[in-house]
């Protein structure tokens, strides 16, 4: 049991040291101005799906997670794909949320940015009231 433990905690710290220690979210590079062609629309999409669930309330993970299957369904994030294939990968492609967001410290900017992704998003996906 103690060498799943430390074996956890080896690739814990080399996922930290590869990331920058704890800057693991690619947003907050492109928002810098660095360019990050490595990250898909998929996988930037998982990613924002674990912030949300990290960080927000459990009503606002519930509306954001709504709101980006209704954006996955109008093509926002992957076009020319089938939708039940894009939302397969990005159910496969979630990484941990200690990986992403470092300390509960880092949750008020991811946050902030996650807010403004909704909302200009609220303009492109029309999302129906039911359920």
């Amino acid at each position: 049991m103690n060498t799943r433990y430390a074996v956890g905690s080896i690739l814990s710290m080399a996922a930290f040291a590869a990331l920058g220690m704890g800057m693991a979210w690619p947003s907050v590079s492109r928002a810098a101005g660095a360019a990050a062609p490595s990250i898909s629309g998929e996988q930037q999409e998982a990613d924002y799906r674990v912030i949300a669930a990290r960080c927000g309330t459990p009503g606002f993970e519930r509306r954001f997670s709504h709101q980006s299957r209704a954006a996955v369904a109008a093509g926002l994030v992957s076009s020319n794909r089938d939708t039940a294939a894009v939302e397969k990968t990005i159910t496969s492609l979630r990484r941990s949320p200690f990986v992403l967001v470092a300390s509960s410290t880092d949750c008020k900017a991811q946050m902030a940015q996650l807010e403004a992704l909704q909302k200009q998003r609220s303009g492109m996906v029309r999302i129906s009231k039911s359920k």
